[in-house]
């Protein structure tokens, strides 16, 4: 570009700056969700001590986590528009539920915690279907009663 006052040539740069800002997303995915009472998920979150995990290709873990929950967690793993990085935090814990034949009418769940296994007794279902057959029949006999006396 010639520059009039001097008659000389040069160039002129422009620069714009700007910033831009991401704020990261974060979604949190509980699974297994059919086939396990929320109320035994509950007990985990309570008693459980849980194991974070980063899978490693290698990890035999990520082979199980890849079988039982791929399908459930491919969709959730697609790559955003526009997304930079990703990172995925796991956290696992295994538990027991034991069935005596001593106490037909008790669950056990045994879950790990830092010092020592901790136990949960929980009613059996067929207990629970018990308690509820009995509620229920004292609930009509006091309407009966009711009716009867008034």
């Amino acid at each position: 570009m010639t520059h009039e006052h001097c008659a000389g040539t040069g160039r002129t740069v422009e620069w714009t700056e700007g910033i831009i800002t991401r704020t990261p997303g974060t979604d949190e995915v509980k699974l297994p969700e059919p086939g396990v009472l929320y109320w035994a998920r509950r007990l985990a979150d309570q008693h459980a001590t849980w194991t974070p995990t980063a899978l490693a290709d290698n990890d035999p873990l990520c082979a199980l986590v890849q079988e039982d929950f791929g399908s459930a967690l491919k969709p959730l793993l697609r790559p955003h528009r526009q997304e930079i990085a990703r990172r995925t935090e796991l956290r696992y814990v295994r538990f027991a539920k034991v069935a005596l034949d001593e106490h037909p009418h008790r669950i056990y769940y045994v879950f790990p915690a830092l010092s020592q296994p901790k136990v949960v007794v929980r009613p059996s279902p067929k207990r629970i279907w018990q308690i509820a057959g009995i509620v229920t029949g004292v609930f009509l006999l006091l309407v009966l009663v009711n009716r009867f006396v008034v």
